[in-house]
């Protein structure tokens, strides 16, 4: 899909938007909210301790709330990290994103990356859409490849590039080595850097379909796709 093909409003249904910083707190999730209705966004990401806030601001629209499971290290032992998927689902979460544990990947400990995610989302039992985000700033090439697989054989039905916690932007090349190993089934979300959209469209060619944008860039890029279609 070229720049010339995508509308404003198309774009926006391919963007989650998020307040996901250990400082945002209660006006940063209303504001969230706030430009997830205005700009119809798929979905709206906030912290798990403020879900009960957002999930209600979002009630009868077209946007998910969403939050993140073992964010955001990974690190977090899996019974916790199953305890936490609980919880959201318990407090009406509409999509998750779930932290690989990047150490298990770094260390080559891959079965254990794998049975950690798999726990995970066999207690979400397919109640909601999943992520797994396999933190590439934090992966050379090969340790992306063996977490791409090992989110794979856990089950996973869409990867996400990174939690936007990791200074290194997403590249089209850390997609482009997803999509290898994932396969043309399953969805892939481009997450980190994303600032304009030249950028998003190469990561777009490269094999992204979804994309997690800065709330302010992704109101912008909106905006620009909208004044560059007819």
């Amino acid at each position: 899909m070229s720049p010339v093909e995508i509308t404003g409003p198309a774009l926006a249904r391919m963007i989650d938007i998020s307040a996901v910083q250990a400082q945002h707190g209660r006006v940063d999730v209303e504001e969230l909210a706030g430009h997830a209705l205005a700009g119809d966004f798929v979905a709206a990401h906030v912290l798990p301790s403020w879900l009960p806030v957002l999930r209600p601001l979002l009630d009868g629209s077209n946007t998910n709330a969403g939050s993140p499971v073992g964010f955001p290290s990974g690190g977090s032992a899996t019974p916790v990290k199953v305890t936490e998927a609980r919880w959201l689902l318990d407090a009406g979460v509409q999509e998750m994103d779930v932290v690989m544990n990047v150490g298990l990947v770094r260390s080559g400990e891959l079965a254990a990356a794998t049975r950690d995610v798999a726990a995970v989302l066999e207690a979400i039992d397919g109640r909601v859409p999943v992520k797994v985000i396999l933190e590439v700033g934090l992966l050379d090439e090969s340790q992306l490849r063996d977490a791409a697989r090992a989110a794979v054989d856990a089950g996973a039905a869409s990867l996400k590039t990174g939690t936007g916690w990791q200074p290194r932007p997403t590249t089209p090349e850390h997609v482009r080595v997803i999509r290898e190993i994932a396969g043309a089934d399953r969805e892939i979300k481009a997450s980190g850097g994303i600032r304009s959209l030249a950028q998003l469209h190469a990561l777009l060619d490269a094999g992204a379909t979804r994309f997690g944008i800065n709330t302010a860039y992704a109101v912008r890029l909106v905006g620009q796709a909208g004044e560059a279609t007819p």
